[in-house]
């Protein structure tokens, strides 16, 4: 069997041209699944990891679907808004809840503090005295929102660490005015470090009272629609007792009919991480058919090049059966050639995929890696495609006659 790998081995080596662009369709279709496989891991373990940041106690209601593919959009629109009256009602008639806040963000925003100004990347967001704890940032210095602030619609702020470094890079925030949209709002606090997440910094953030970002961004509640509620059970064990009482308040509250889905979506760090998983099993799936038919046309050429090298060896093959060799040992000598073609490619390809994935994971700031699987199951889709495309062939070789086959020009 060592002989017939070495054999097939020096024939491949003897065509480097030839079988390179063989290989290429392998390389190609290889590369594609396992390339794809790495980034969509690493993409679920970053929103595995972001959404760890949500914790197991804390839960979101919100009016529109995480994910609105094949969905109608126009029908979630005419939900009724969440209001920060709404978090503050569930606090206080929710018994099996710890803290309840409102949360609402824009993006895009410049942030200045007298001759200086951020990049217009700002997130800003409305929120409410119990934001931190449902949260996995801290406050680094000064303090946070309280109910007054919200109560009286006060403009306070609270810094993210990019924003400080921007605009105050040698001096103390606290106190200092600085112009949100165009309106002054007072620095209270400071919040601590935050790990970014696919190459987006958490850091880049301004936190005001949700009443004030109302009454700054807004002409209308209309465009509060993407207010959201960030609940907190009092432990993870009572998630599930602190999910149907708000379920139950809301109805109550929104006025839902008896026997009538509810008017909002309940999403917690488990049910988000499915809805991820669905919707990247979809990918990856596309993935796989993509590149299976890269992979058999492919085989086709794989099929051609030993019809070519079939034709090439007639007289070689001539010759081994005219000093003993059988049937099956030309049908295996051409069958390990062709699967050994393939498998070169894939194990190319498995290699582009890994620098790919190495390439891709700093410039997305997450861990991109190729799941052993795929590997696996490229290896081994190959191999078929080895064996398939190159029954034929090595078939047809195994077939000659000696006699004919010496007198081939």
């Amino acid at each position: 069997m060592l002989e017939f790998f070495q054999i097939a081995l020096r024939s491949i080596l003897a065509n480097k041209l030839r079988s390179g662009l063989t290989l290429l369709g392998v390389v190609i279709g290889v590369w594609a699944i396992t390339s794809m496989q790495g980034v969509v891991e690493g993409f679920d373990r970053a929103i595995e990891k972001e959404l760890s940041a949500l914790g197991t106690e804390s839960f979101v209601i919100q009016k529109f679907p995480p994910v609105m593919v094949g969905h109608n959009w126009r029908r979630y629109a005419r939900r009724k808004d969440f209001t920060y009256e709404d978090a503050v009602y569930l606090e206080q008639q929710a018994a099996n809840i710890r803290v309840a806040t409102a949360v609402v963000q824009t993006h895009g925003q410049t942030i200045k503090y007298k001759d200086k100004k951020t990049s217009p990347s700002v997130r800003t967001t409305g929120t409410m005295s119990g934001y931190l704890a449902t949260q996995s940032a801290e406050l680094a210095d000064g303090r946070f929102l309280t109910d007054d602030d919200v109560s009286h619609t006060r403009q306070v702020a609270i810094l993210g660490r990019d924003v400080i470094t921007e605009l105050f890079p040698y001096e103390d925030p606290l106190s200092k005015s600085v112009l949100v949209n165009g309106q002054a709002f007072t620095v209270i606090g400071v919040l601590g470090q935050t790990p970014s997440t696919f190459g987006q910094s958490a850091d880049n953030v301004v936190i005001i009272p949700i009443t004030a970002y109302q009454k700054v961004f807004t002409t209308s509640r209309r465009q509060m629609r993407n207010t959201s509620l960030i609940l907190r059970a009092w432990d993870a064990q009572g998630v599930g007792e602190a999910t149907d009482e708000v379920i139950a308040l809301l109805r109550v509250r929104r006025k839902v009919p008896l026997g009538q889905e509810n008017d909002f979506e309940l999403l917690t760090a488990e049910s988000a991480m499915n809805t991820v998983l669905d919707f990247t099993f979809y990918i990856r799936i596309a993935a796989i058919g993509i590149a299976g038919i890269s992979l058999l046309v492919a085989g086709i050429g794989i099929m051609n090049i030993m019809l070519v090298s079939v034709m090439e060896r007639t007289r070689e093959i001539g010759t081994r059966k005219a000093v003993g060799a059988r049937r099956w040992h030309i049908l295996v000598q051409f069958l390990i050639e062709a699967v050994l073609l393939s498998e070169l490619g894939a194990l190319m390809g498995i290699l582009l995929g890994v620098i790919t994935t190495v390439g891709v994971s700093p410039l997305l700031e997450m861990e991109a890696r190729i799941p052993a699987w795929a590997a696996i199951a490229a290896l081994g889709y190959c191999s078929v495609i080895g064996i398939f495309f190159g029954l034929y062939p090595a078939n047809k070789a195994s077939k000659l006659d000696p006699i004919e086959a010496l007198r081939y020009e």
